[in-house]
């Protein structure tokens, strides 16, 4: 019995690594050797490098307490800016700087929004989906911006293998801050105790600001790497990405509540939503089935990790 409950709490801590092993395991022996393979599986990392830059900033937002419905809507606003301005200056310099800049300040709207006029980061978030949304379309004209193969874009942020280093280089990076810097010891507090964080002499306003700012810079970084690894700036990318990204961080077991987990297992969450798409790919599934895989997915690891208490109270 006792050997049976260290077994059933090791899965319960590790539910995205046993997820990402089961289906890894299950994908190399049902696809005929079309998914353990060299060529495939540098597929799926190169696929899921923006999404896993995306969900290391919403890694520390969740990780905060709060939440963060526009990544979808900004990865889309993200990509055109880069797109449009290289096109139209031929300065990677200066359209990457443009693009984190507005990522900047929309991020820092809905932070100011959320600790000034206290609206739930729900809201705030919700509303800068549709008002991204509307902003990227206006801004393309409804039309997609080509990235030239050769230009510096592609090269640097679309292709093997600087497009694999820039992921893991932002991975290692967020990494440490998270685990060695006051910013990702605060945001951890801030997200388990938050009045404990302001008793302490915490700023929690400056600190969920500062979160947010992170969280935004990341997000142009990942609209960077979309668009070139997409080879286009497109306003209609990104619709559901934010399912996208907060299932990882939750497969990852960053707690929805705050306070819990970190990048190390959005890591893991991201990596196997890749193998898990990819399969269904190779599977022939179609796309609404793989829709509710992922769903049932998300909420099974969920059930299953969480810990419940007596008198717990479920919001």
């Amino acid at each position: 019995m006792e050997n049976k409950n260290v077994v059933t709490g090791f899965i319960k801590k590790n539910i995205s690594l046993a997820a990402f092993v089961i289906l890894f395991i299950l994908f190399s022996f049902s696809t005929a050797g079309k998914f353990l393979n060299v060529s495939n599986l540098l597929s799926v990392l190169t696929s899921s490098t923006d999404l896993l830059i995306c969900a290391l900033g919403g890694t520390f937002i969740i990780l905060m307490g709060s939440i963060d419905l526009s990544v979808g809507s900004m990865i889309s606003l993200c990509g055109v800016i880069v797109a449009k301005i290289y096109l139209s200056t031929n300065n990677l310099l200066v359209a990457l700087l443009a693009t984190v800049a507005v990522s900047l300040v929309c991020y820092l709207f809905m932070g100011i929004i959320h600790v000034r006029l206290k609206v739930p980061t729900f809201i705030v978030t919700l509303g800068m989906l549709s008002i991204a949304r509307a902003l990227v379309t206006m801004i393309s004209g409804g039309s997609i911006t080509m990235v030239d193969y050769n230009g510096a874009i592609k090269q640097v942020f679309g292709l093997r293998p600087w497009i694999l280093i820039i992921a893991i280089a932002a991975f290692v990076i967020v990494f440490i801050i998270e685990r060695f810097t006051l910013f990702g010891r605060y945001t951890r507090l801030v997200g388990g105790e938050e009045n404990v964080a302001r008793l302490s002499g915490i700023n929690v306003r400056k600190q969920k600001v500062l979160v947010f700012l992170f969280a935004g810079v990341l997000t142009a970084l990942g609209g960077i790497v979309m668009a070139a690894r997409i080879g286009s700036g497109s306003p209609s990318v990104g619709v559901g990405y934010e399912l996208d990204v907060i299932t990882a961080v939750v497969l990852g077991g960053t707690s929805q509540t705050g306070g819990v987990g970190g990048v190390r297992g959005t890591l893991i969450g991201v990596l196997t939503i890749g193998i898990l798409a990819n399969g269904l790919v190779l599977w022939g599934m179609p796309s609404e089935v793989q829709l509710l895989i992922k769903g049932l997915v998300v909420i099974f690891a969920v059930a299953v990790s969480t810990e419940r208490k007596p008198n717990m109270i479920v919001r």
